[in-house]
């Protein structure tokens, strides 16, 4: 069988090309991915700021996942990124993941200025005097969502560049959750927020089809035979 690069099809031939490779995937699997391509958005995204430690980057997407949050930036500072499928649950294969790796591609600021090249603003969540309550954060208005590692948090470039900073109220001792914790609570905000308002779940018809392929390849035995 030719081999094809269905990334650079017209739609019709998409169309065709999902009908073909999806005949290999079960009736539960086919009807699995036309349910929950529904619920994916790009209205928000999340980013993982050299989260150091794998397993909560790997929590982090899983928590994407949970929420529909359909695209995942993540800023490799010291070492190229693996993800942790035993914490992650294998959702790295559902997700629209991107690695920035800084020793090819450069710093903080060009990884910021990739992440609002898409058309979202980006939201710094940090513990400073700039900082807004979640609840004061317009859910209308698209977004990434950026969050630093458990240790030093959010870099200091990446909140100078922030077209918001964010925090999440708290009325006990502490000053902060983990940052686990901290991402459901405001994925869960924001998500729940921009519902409330009217703006719709769902991708985009030629996005969801890519999504679907994508999912149908990363689960199908010898997706090679394909692509």
């Amino acid at each position: 069988m030719d081999r094809v690069n269905w990334k650079l099809m017209t739609l019709e031939e998409k169309r065709a090309f999902y009908q073909k490779i999806s005949m290999e995937l079960s009736d539960h699997k086919r009807q699995l991915f036309d349910e929950k391509v529904q619920y994916r958005t790009r209205h928000f995204s999340l980013a993982l700021e050299d989260m150091m430690k794998t397993q909560n980057a790997s929590a982090l997407m899983r928590t994407a996942d949970a929420f529909g949050i359909h695209r995942v930036d993540v800023y490799d500072k010291n070492e190229r990124f693996n993800v942790s499928s035993g914490i992650s649950k294998g959702v790295e294969k559902w997700l629209d993941s991107k690695f920035f790796n800084t020793y090819d591609e450069g710093g903080v600021e060009e990884w910021a200025a990739r992440l609002k090249s898409t058309g979202r603003k980006l939201y710094v969540t940090a513990l400073n005097k700039d900082a807004k309550p979640l609840h004061e954060i317009d859910p209308t208005i698209p977004a990434t969502v950026c969050f630093g590692n458990e240790q030093e948090g959010a870099s200091e470039n990446l909140i100078a560049l922030a077209d918001e900073v964010l925090y999440i109220p708290m009325k006990g001792f502490v000053e902060s959750f983990n940052v686990s914790v901290s991402c459901g609570i405001v994925l869960h905000h924001l998500t729940h927020r921009m519902e409330q308002c009217g703006v719709q779940r769902g991708l985009e018809e030629e996005d969801a089809l890519d999504t679907k392929i994508n999912w149908a390849l990363r689960t199908i035995p010898n997706p090679q035979r394909f692509v």
